[in-house]
């Protein structure tokens, strides 16, 4: 079992190498559903001028408009890197319960500290915080779109 795991990561690796040799970041992913491959991504930042063209993004879009679905609970997603905390969250949004990564986090933070950073950041009081965030929810009606009926 575990061998077939080692094969969609070591996938991912040379997807990775390969977006470095065109001129991207060194990160893809796969997200697989019984044993197949239901979409592929890689960071695509560099050339869409999109910072959240990470590939766990992008094979979770993809995954999304092949299977027609929101709800992609009965995939697995492969990644060389432990996601960021930007994929993280698509990944829950997505219901993935399942991902297996090359290198962590700490591990990349050799080549890249950013993810590191972001995850350290969101561990401290909002008050330490270098993102700034303003409540306005008491002085507008913030909760209206969600009362509009289809």
């Amino acid at each position: 079992m575990a061998e077939i795991h080692d094969y969609w990561i070591k996938k991912c690796i040379r997807m990775a190498e390969d977006n470095v040799k065109a001129g991207q970041s060194p990160f893809a992913s796969i997200i697989v559903r019984n044993g197949e491959a239901v979409s592929y991504g890689v960071n695509d930042a560099k050339a869409s001028f999109d910072p959240t063209a990470h590939g766990e993004m992008r094979a979770i879009q993809k995954a999304g408009r092949k299977l027609q679905t929101l709800n992609l609970s009965d995939c697995v997603l492969y990644t060389n890197c432990e996601p960021c905390p930007m994929c993280l969250g698509a990944i829950y949004w997505s219901g993935i319960t399942e991902v297996w990564y090359g290198l962590s986090i700490e591990e990349q933070a050799e080549f890249d500290t950013l993810p590191k950073e972001m995850y350290e950041e969101f561990q401290k009081a909002d008050t330490e915080k270098k993102l700034s965030m303003k409540d306005l929810s008491s002085r507008v009606e913030g909760r209206r779109p969600f009362l509009v009926k289809e």
